[in-house]
């Protein structure tokens, strides 16, 4: 399983420094315009999506929840 975090606005050493600060072990890639959001219609952040490994999309949530993402993980 991978956890990747897409940031748009931020300079890459503000992301670093948030991601030291909260010891993340996600990788965050750092989109210089929104190619990333527009591909996903991203409209809100956080949006949350779990993709299968055929490459499709099998849970997306807006906004954070660790209980339901838990649950659409089966944990």
């Amino acid at each position: 399983m991978v956890f990747l975090c897409v940031n748009i606005g931020d300079e890459k050493s503000v992301i670093e420094q948030y991601w030291k600060e909260k010891s993340f072990t996600m990788r965050a890639v750092r989109q210089s315009q929104s190619e990333v959001s527009d591909a996903f219609k991203v409209e809100i952040y956080p949006t949350n999506y779990l993709i299968g490994p055929d490459g499709k999309i099998l849970w997306r949530s807006v906004g954070w929840n660790e209980a339901a993402l838990r649950s659409a993980l089966g944990l």
